[in-house]
């Protein structure tokens, strides 16, 4: 049996404590799933089956975190086995799902069931008071996710059930008269956003909480070189030192740091410009440890995907419809942000697995993980020389990378650029990709080696189909028919011995 799981005369399946462990996964929508695992599974492949149920494909935003032992958050090593990590250092068996990379902009998330978990993650931010707001602010918050979570204004008798429902950060202690007339002021704000679809509405929510302070970011009290208490921050764009008094004084942007490492209880930085090494202490060395594996964990993926690492820093625009809807929520059409055009030679592609390069620095499986082939767009709408020729396998049409000339002599199946970045194209040939393509007749020895004696033929004016498919050389079929020769006269001698 998979995961060595017995089925016993109850027919109840068993879990075998040496070789499988339960964790529970709280989501983000508050809901609990169990998970059995192998002892050997990493974080990673925990991560992925989360990713599975939620139907989510850009999983390289999202991690896991759980409670230490001192009640502190961490983020577990994705590519560590998981069971020893939280033995060694959890609370107990209970994890979390989240966002672990944030993004300036959410125009960088190309799928909606992305969108959807991203909208969570910064709601729940909002309502644990992590993140600072005014008044204003905190009302048409909660009044674009009223709009979000329940729809239209007119679709109640009225508006008692925001009693009932989280509107406001918890760490807003409000007097009974005072929360009454920001409610009101909530339905207010909800009229006003009717007729807007929940995605809509969700991205309007992202946008407002992109300009608070605090977005992003993840703070641990530390000592600077000088003894003073400051606090050391990360977020999108880099690294933060701000004083306890909450004044910011120094940032280093990804593309000016090197290694972030530590030596026993002290985080280094090393600064590329400065050439120079900022130092951090903290309490303990296991509190250093992760500090710096957690920076350089964000440092590697920031720059990978280039998201606040060049002057500018708009995401790709986004090319196609998202193909995830909630069912709890049908939606017309999903809003998608006006794309961006920026100058880059960086494709992005939505990947069904997710991404070790965070850990593993597998900078191609970023891009060619995708079994969507056809969701692969440029940024002008349009493939190099018009046409994609090989259909030896299905995946031809997955490289981002690298094209394939068009060969003259090409068979029916070349696909034009076009045809392909139209949303209703459909193959002509049902199973095209069994169908084999049609060449021109090899000619035969005496013809080849006629031509070379004449200078006509030189090794590089072979066959155009010969070379797009890189099987054979002029030299190659030269060795060929000279064996052939061998072989027939090896046969007219034995034929003459006999």
């Amino acid at each position: 049996m998979p995961f060595g799981l017995k089925l016993r005369r109850t027919r109840r399946y068993n879990v075998l404590s040496k070789n499988c462990f339960v964790t529970r996964i709280r989501l983000l929508d508050s809901n609990v799933i169990e998970c059995t695992l192998s002892v050997e599974s990493t974080g990673q492949e925990c991560l992925e089956a989360v990713a599975q149920r939620l139907e989510l494909r850009e999983t390289h935003y999202f991690g896991l975190w759980f409670l230490s032992k001192s009640q502190q958050a961490r983020w577990v090593e994705l590519e560590k086995p998981l069971k020893k990590h939280l033995d060694k250092f959890a609370n107990e068996p209970l994890l979390f799902f989240g966002v672990m990379f944030y993004v300036p902009n959410v125009s960088w998330l190309q799928q909606e069931a992305t969108r959807y978990q991203y909208y969570l993650q910064v709601k729940k931010d909002v309502l644990e008071g992590r993140l600072r707001c005014t008044l204003d602010q905190v009302i048409r918050l909660a009044g674009l996710a009223v709009q979000a979570d329940f729809g239209d204004y007119n679709q109640f008798d009225s508006q008692d059930f925001l009693r009932e429902y989280v509107l406001f950060p918890m760490d807003l202690a409000l007097e009974e008269a005072v929360l009454e007339e920001l409610t009101q002021k909530v339905a207010q704000e909800h009229k006003a956003h009717s007729g807007i679809l929940p995605a809509e509405a969700e991205l309007m929510y992202i946008n407002e909480v992109e300009r608070l302070d605090g977005f992003g970011q993840e703070i641990f009290p530390v000592k600077d070189n000088h003894g003073n208490c400051v606090h050391l921050g990360i977020f999108f764009m880099g690294i933060f030192v701000r004083n306890r008094i909450g004044r910011q004084a120094v940032i280093y942007r990804w593309n000016d740091m090197g290694n972030i490492t530590h030596n026993k209880s002290t985080i280094l930085v090393e600064l590329i410009n400065k050439e120079e090494t900022a130092l951090f202490h903290t309490d303990d060395i296991e509190n250093a440890k992760y500090i710096s594996r957690l920076f350089a964990t964000r440092h590697k993926f920031y720059k990978q995907n280039k998201i606040c690492t060049e002057q500018s820093n708009s995401p790709p625009p986004i090319r196609r419809q998202p193909t995830w809807s909630r069912s709890s929520l049908p939606r017309q059409q999903p809003y998608i942000l006006p794309p961006v055009h920026v100058q880059c030679g960086e494709h992005y592609s939505e990947t069904h697995t997710s991404q070790d390069s965070i850990f593993h620095g597998n900078e191609e499986a970023l891009y060619c993980n995708s079994h969507n082939s056809l969701d692969l767009n440029y940024l002008n709408g349009t493939v190099t020389n018009g046409s994609v020729c090989s259909v030896h396998s299905v995946n031809s049409l997955n490289c981002s990378q690298s094209f394939i000339q068009a060969s003259p002599v090409s068979s029916n199946l070349s696909i034009p650029g076009s045809d392909i970045m139209r949303a209703d194209y459909i193959p002509s040939h049902r199973h095209s990709a069994i169908i084999v393509p049609s060449y021109r007749p090899t000619p035969d020895y005496e013809t080849v080696m006629r031509q070379m004696k004449r200078g006509i033929l030189h090794t590089d004016s072979q066959s155009q189909s010969l070379r797009n498919l890189n099987i054979i050389n002029t030299h190659g079929l030269h060795d060929f028919f000279k064996k052939k020769k061998k072989k027939k006269k090896k046969k007219k001698k034995k034929k003459k011995k006999k």
